[in-house]
């Protein structure tokens, strides 16, 4: 799941549901492997934000033109 980030709705939507079983999971069995979930999880929701927040930046200030990244994928 950590590499969805790349993918930010779908990265946001998986770190978001992750996160809920790792803290459920942690809450009734205090286990490292819930604790690593967590920390995964979590990991993966702060890079999907970084990637979302970055392209719309370069979006807003013009940095980023779509219709140069659709020709270069043709």
């Amino acid at each position: 799941m950590l590499v969805l980030w790349v993918i930010p709705v779908f990265g946001i939507i998986l770190a978001l549901i992750g996160l809920a079983f790792g803290l459920n999971s942690y809450v009734n069995f205090k286990g490292e492997m819930a604790r690593a979930g967590i920390f995964l999880n979590s990991l993966g929701l702060g890079l999907s934000l970084l990637n979302i927040t970055v392209t719309l930046y370069l979006l807003i200030f013009g940095e980023l033109d779509p219709a140069l990244i659709l020709e270069q994928m043709e």
